[in-house]
C-alpha cells in the first residue's frame, strides 16, 4: 500500500486586499487502514488541505508526497486517476448518465473494454448496497443516500487505495449518514485503504480512527 504524507506544507492565496494563509505548516502521515476525521470551524483551511492531498493543487511550500515522491513532480492526472478518489457532499454524478455508467466511468476513461469496466462496476455497486434494478436509472431517481453510495462505487471502480471526502454526509439524514459512515470504515478496516473525511459532523468524527483537528491553518 502506497503511504500519503504533508511535509510541512503551507498554502496561500491572495485577492485584492489580503493574502491568506489557507495551510500553514502541516506535517503528518496518513496510514493505510485507518479512517481519519478533519475537523474544524469554517475557513480553518480543512478543505483546501484535503485539495492539496488530491493533486487537484499543490503546496506554496513544502510537499505532499505519494509513495515518497511530491505531488509537485508527479503526473497528477494520472495521480487522481489510479490512486486517490475524491468524494463530494453534493456527489458529483453525471446526472445524463445511468448509475451503472457513473460508477463504471474511471474506467471507460482508463480505456478499459466496455463489457469488463461494466462488470467490475456492477461489483462495487452491489457492495455498497445499490441493487440490479437500480443500475439503469439516471442519478436523479435515487435518494441522496443511494446516490452517494454510486459515488462510492465509482470510487472502489477505479481502484483507489487513497479516498478523500469532502462533508460525504453533509446533505444526508442521519439514517443514510450513519450508512455510508459505515461503508466508508469499512473500506479502511476491511479493504486497507486510506479514508479521510473532511466533516462537521459530530458522528462522523466519533467513528473515525483518528480525528485531526485543525485551526488558522494547522493541526492542533
Amino acid at each position: 500500500m502506497n503511504s500519503l504524507s504533508a511535509k510541512d506544507v503551507f498554502y496561500e492565496y491572495r485577492n485584492s486586499f489580503q493574502t491568506v494563509k489557507a495551510v500553514n505548516g502541516i506535517s503528518y502521515d496518513f496510514e493505510p487502514g485507518r479512517v481519519y476525521a478533519v475537523v474544524g470551524v469554517s475557513g480553518s483551511g480543512k478543505t483546501t488541505f484535503l485539495s492539496l492531498l488530491a493533486g487537484l493543487d499543490i503546496p506554496t511550500e513544502g510537499k505532499i508526497e505519494f509513495d515518497g515522491n511530491a505531488t509537485s513532480d508527479i503526473d497528477r492526472d494520472n495521480y487522481r486517476l489510479n490512486h486517490v478518489s475524491v468524494i463530494y457532499q453534493n456527489f458529483n454524478l453525471f446526472y445524463h448518465l445511468t448509475v451503472l455508467e457513473n460508477a463504471a466511468y474511471p474506467l471507460y476513461v482508463k480505456k478499459m473494454p466496455k463489457a469488463a469496466a461494466e462488470e467490475l462496476a456492477k461489483e462495487k455497486l452491489l457492495k455498497v448496497g445499490i441493487t440490479e434494478s437500480q443500475f439503469r436509472r439516471l442519478p436523479n431517481m435515487l435518494s441522496g443516500g443511494e446516490q452517494q453510495r454510486v459515488a462510492i462505487a465509482r470510487a472502489l471502480a477505479c481502484g483507489s487505495e487513497i479516498i478523500l471526502a469532502d462533508e460525504p454526509t453533509g446533505n444526508l439524514d442521519s439514517k443514510n449518514s450513519r450508512n455510508i459512515v459505515e461503508i466508508l470504515k469499512n473500506l479502511a478496516h476491511d479493504e486497507n485503504r486510506c479514508v479521510i473525511i473532511v466533516t462537521h459532523d459530530p458522528s462522523v468524527a466519533e467513528a473515525a480512527d483518528i480525528v485531526l483537528k485543525m485551526e488558522d491553518g494547522a493541526f492542533e
